[in-house]
């Protein structure tokens, strides 16, 4: 099965996670660029749309969307790539790395919404959604700190125990 992880990060986490992911699938791996990077247009849901990928979604089984939620939304760019392509989507896993942990995921801020609302655009070629909470990296006592989890930035030193093996049970999961 030919694959492709697509993704947008602003902060690098995502972007670790894609490139992670890219590598375990010994696939291709291609960066969502937005017309306006603009922090605040994504809050307001503002959308400039994003810039034509060089590889056609078309000529993959599988597409790997990774990217962020923030504030329990769906950010502009990755639902812009998702109406944008949904024609030329067989199948889509959406991965993020995320400051929502499980216990929060279906409260105001959480990821479960934004997974819910990628389920109802795409139905059937939805295969799953994952999250990848950026505050398993953290101490125990800091994974409930908006600070610290904010501040988190994953990279090869951290990216140990809990987090790496979320990961390596969806790499098994997967294949």
């Amino acid at each position: 099965m030919k694959s492709i992880v697509y993704f947008y990060s602003k902060k690098g986490n995502n972007e670790f996670i894609a490139n992670k992911l890219a590598k375990e699938l010994n696939c291709d791996i291609e960066k969502i660029r937005p017309r306006a990077d603009v922090f605040f247009f994504y809050l307001i849901k503002l959308n400039f749309g994003i810039k034509k990928l060089i590889n056609n979604p078309s000529d993959y089984d599988r597409i790997f969307l990774v990217g962020p939620v923030w504030m329990g939304r769906f950010i502009c760019p990755l639902k812009s790539f998702i109406k944008k392509y949904m024609d030329q989507i067989n199948s889509l896993y959406f991965v993020t790395c995320c400051g929502s942990g499980d216990e929060v995921k279906y409260e105001k801020f959480g990821h479960g919404h934004v997974f819910n609302e990628i389920k109802n655009i795409l139905g059937n070629k939805l295969i799953r959604c994952d999250a990848m909470p950026i505050g398993l990296i953290l101490p125990e006592d800091k994974r409930k700190d908006g600070d610290s989890v904010m501040k988190a930035r994953l990279k090869e030193s951290n990216f140990t125990n809990e987090i790496k093996a979320r990961f390596d049970k969806y790499i098994s999961d997967i294949n």
